[in-house]
């Protein structure tokens, strides 16, 4: 994904028993990405780990920028259904792995990619860090898989 991230929506499909992530970005591109409960746990430990190494949840959840989209309904919008959507992925791949890098300007780039290698790259900075992970945290809600959202130490930092 090179263009501009649009929007993000997770929601859990008690068909499938997976949690699909939507992605849309502003040339009407959309991203879709089934997650097991294995990859999902393994990828909130490794959101978790980004935010714990940023100081918490605290310092993100502070940010002007963070104020300024909850203020904005960022959680309460809902996701733009217009259609017709480009899918470079087609009806949605299967996550298998993940690979973060840091980017030179201290983001992290989060690489969500298929066996075959076919993904999504998510450029996130701390505030968006912070959103993905509550998202993620809002889709593991609606599941019954009973998996502890949080690295170990990281449930003090968060409010």
């Amino acid at each position: 994904m090179s263009d501009k991230l649009h929007q993000i929506n997770v929601q859990y499909s008690h068909v499938e028993d997976r949690i699909l992530l939507r992605a849309s970005t502003e040339n009407d591109d959309e991203y879709l990405i089934w997650l097991t409960r294995r990859f999902t746990q393994m990828l909130l430990g490794m959101l978790g780990h980004e935010i714990k190494k940023r100081g918490g949840a605290a310092p993100p959840g502070a940010q002007k920028e963070t104020k300024r989209l909850f203020s904005e309904g960022a959680f309460e919008q809902p996701y733009a259904e217009n259609a017709p959507k480009k899918r470079p992925l087609g009806a949605g791949l299967l996550a298998c792995s993940i690979k973060t890098t840091a980017a030179g300007d201290g983001n992290l780039v989060l690489e969500i990619q298929s066996e075959a290698g076919q993904g999504i790259v998510f450029n996130l900075n701390n505030t968006l860090l912070y959103m993905f992970y509550s998202l993620l945290m809002q889709g593991v809600t609606q599941t019954e898989w009973q998996l502890d959202p949080f690295p170990e130490g990281a449930r003090q930092q968060l409010h």
